[in-house]
């Protein structure tokens, strides 16, 4: 015979069984709402601003708390679901309490929703409540912007959706244990399971392959049998989509363009609802006898196991191994072996809580070693054929390269799309599109070629270099595919990137003048070998024609002409972006509303160079020697002791001259770049100029710098 009793009346009684907890959330939350508004906006009215700066970041502050930047609340939502999930379930964990509940004339469904529904009330109404305090407390302060209740009304739904859905992992992490231990533990694993997995891969990845390298590109993916992994984000967990649904929401510019994200709010939705049908499931199905035990279902236990232990020694191997060798593959294995046998063990401990039992061989320790052998073969032998994949090019839509001896060299406005993400070399290959990818598919075939040739290391003779490069191909089939290479640069890898850097597609891609607009252009400076910053002060017609002149020279500059000018200056090009300076409620942040590009200057630019000497801004060079008294080279050894050599003849000058770098450029093609430890000081005749420093010798010296430091061959 089932009870009558009111389901209302058992909700409400449990609350107030649970009253502690209802306490604890509604003192957190105040804290965390209408204590936190009314704290920042004294901050910000502390500030001393002006009467519209005043409201625009009161009303950011306001917005910002109450919807989807409060940080603290997200952290409470996630922490505040776990205990109440566990809190409310608790009694599975109990044998006395289990049994007690079970014997009510009630329905398995009715014991379960009751602490359910008495734990959503318990966070829901104190946030509802704090919530309608802060907006409160927002108006009292004289700020209640518009869009203000949508706005928090969508972050209260938004915010709730992803409580329930941690609220029923909690769940499910309860009736699926058998002690607070294992639940807490399952708790944590539900959330971070996919994190794990995604390591595993990525770590694999990093250790066997050559060309499959995701930290190259910072935060960039790689496809393994048709699935793409994210260093910075592929994951199971729900925790990524509640990150996501905030990030949605905080994306707009402006905060009071902000929206709820309602398609996050809808996975977020159908993922409670699965979670919440499979906790139903396990709780009619977990047998009484339960508690005390690390898991409810014993036929789960070996499930468990191998979950646990794959990814963790997998891990723990690479981990240790790569402080032994990277190339060691022994130790590698031996440490996998080992790693997956006492894991395996203290998972049998855990189960049974007993040494000699845990001791015993098992099957599903066989099928972790098992597992582990099969993926440390095809990682291994590239079974798969990863490090020598290239897909055919009719099968390509169009390609992208980053070369890091020509792409390194540049540098882009903050404000462009290079900028875009955690890596500059990832934002480089997914903005840029180069259709013509004939050069460019050849260059990734002789990445290849390495790999099927000497196993993916180079093999290099004494003064030989190497070629870095990052390839994204995009298919027609939509797919993206990344892969990073090393190879000899030899003749045909030299002639090859001069192919593609000749391209006017790729150049107008690449060269940073493209997007400087030159009718923002406020100042242009010249460093060459006479002075660090000389401004060219001129008209801003003038300015224009010289950055005009100097874009259409490097436009028309070939690759191989490059290789043989020397860089004789830089120009520091400052021009307007759409930053502005703005008071924040922490202090000040001064945004510069110019920005300065640095832009090699080289000796063949002879219409730029005449535009700059006519601006009163003569560009120095070798050529220059009557008017320089001396040269001074301060040499440091490897414990940061300098002596400095003076060269005062003509022809040691001019072949010192010849053979220095500035600190920002070396030439593309060729492996000549400063020496950081051999410094050049100009010295001009009658007090002309500066004291010039930040000029170094190239890793070439000439025979007169080699003969005094006693380097001679």
């Amino acid at each position: 015979m089932t009870s009558k009793i009111s389901f209302t009346k058992m909700v409400m009684q449990n609350v107030k069984e649970r009253g502690a907890w209802l306490l604890v959330t509604f003192l957190v939350l105040l804290m965390t709402l209408p204590v936190q508004i009314m704290m920042r906006l004294d901050n910000v009215a502390a500030l001393g601003l002006k009467p519209k700066e005043m409201e625009k970041q009161a009303a950011d502050v306001f917005l910002n708390t109450t919807g989807f930047d409060n940080v603290f609340l997200m952290l409470f939502v996630v922490i505040a679901a776990f205990c109440l999930g566990m809190t409310g379930y608790h009694y599975l964990y109990s044998r006395e309490k289990t049994d007690f509940y079970h014997s009510l004339p009630l329905k398995r469904e009715r014991i379960f929703f009751v602490p359910y529904v008495s734990g959503i009330l318990i966070f829901a109404v104190p946030y509802l409540i704090n919530l309608l305090l802060a907006l409160l407390a927002g108006a009292v302060k004289g700020t209640f912007p518009a869009h203000a209740v949508s706005l928090a009304l969508g972050a209260f739904l938004t915010h709730m959706v992803f409580f329930l859905v941690f609220y029923h992992v909690a769940i499910l992490a309860v009736t699926l244990t058998g002690n607070l231990f294992t639940g807490a533990m399952a708790y944590a694993a539900f959330l971070s399971y996919g994190f794990i997995i995604k390591e595993v891969f990525i770590s694999m990845s990093e250790r066997f392959f050559q060309t499959v390298v995701p930290t190259m590109l910072y935060g960039g993916s790689f496809s393994f049998m048709r699935i793409s992994f994210h260093g910075g984000g592929w994951t199971l967990s729900p925790l990524y989509a509640y990150y996501m649904a905030a990030l949605e929401a905080v994306k707009a510019v402006r905060v009071t363009e902000r929206k709820t994200p309602w398609a996050w709010c809808g996975i977020g939705a159908v993922l409670a609802l699965v979670i919440l049908l499979l906790c139903i499931l396990v709780y009619r199905l977990r047998p009484s006898e339960s508690h005390n035990k690390a898991i409810a279902f014993k036929k789960l236990e070996p499930v468990i196991k191998i979950a646990v232990v794959f990814p963790f020694s997998i891990l723990f191997a690479i981990g240790v191994s790569s402080g032994i060798g990277t190339h060691v593959f022994i130790w590698f294995v031996m440490i996998l072996v080992f790693s997956a046998w006492v894991l395996s063990t203290a998972m049998d401990f855990l189960y049974r809580m007993d040494i000699k039992e845990s001791l015993r061989p098992r099957l599903s320790t066989g099928v972790v070693l098992g597992m582990l052998a099969v993926m440390t073969v095809i990682y291994r032998f590239d079974v798969l054929g990863m490090d020598t994949y290239l897909p055919k090019e009719n099968k390509i839509e169009y390609m992208s390269v980053y070369i890091d001896k020509i792409n390194g060299l540049y540098s882009y406005p903050y404000n462009s799309v290079y900028y875009q993400g955690s890596s500059q070399m990832k934002s480089y290959l997914d903005n840029t599109k180069f259709e013509d990818f004939e050069s460019i598919y050849d260059l990734a075939k002789m990445g290849v070629e390495v790999q099927e040739k000497d196993g993916g290391f180079l093999k290099l003779q004494d003064g030989e270099s190497v070629l870095y490069y990052c390839v994204k191909y995009h298919l027609k089939s939509g797919r993206d595919v990344y892969r990073y290479y090393e190879i000899r640069q030899d003749d045909q890898a030299v002639s090859l990137m001069g192919k593609i850097y000749d391209s006017w597609e790729y150049k107008e891609q690449t060269l940073p003048v493209e997007f400087i607009d030159e009718d923002k252009i406020t100042e242009i400076s010249l460093k060459d070998i006479y002075s660090s910053n000389r401004q060219v002060t001129t008209s801003a017609e003038m300015m224009k024609n010289i950055f005009k002149t100097y874009k259409s020279e490097w436009e028309s500059l070939s690759f191989e002409d490059s290789t043989k000018q020397q860089v004789v200056g830089f120009l520091y090009v400052e021009s307007l972006t759409g930053e502005t300076n703005e008071k924040y409620e922490y202090g000040t942040v001064v945004y510069d509303d110019t920005q300065t590009q640095t832009l090699p200057l080289y000796e063949g630019f002879v219409n730029t160079r005449k535009l700059l000497e006519e601006a009163g801004c003569t560009v120095y060079t070798a050529k220059d020697l009557d008017k320089i008294e001396k040269i001074v080279l301060v040499s440091a050894d490897n414990y940061g002791k300098e002596e400095e050599y003076t060269f005062s003849d003509r022809k040691d000058i001019k072949e010192i001259l010849e053979n220095s770098l500035f600190d920002q450029y070396s030439n593309p093609a060729l492996d000549n770049y400063p020496d950081y430890t051999k410094g050049v000081r100009i010295y001009w005749k009658d007090g002309q100029g500066e004291t010039k420093e930040g000029i170094f010798l190239s890793n070439n010296p000439p025979s007169c710098v080699k003969k005094v430091l006693k380097t001679e061959d």
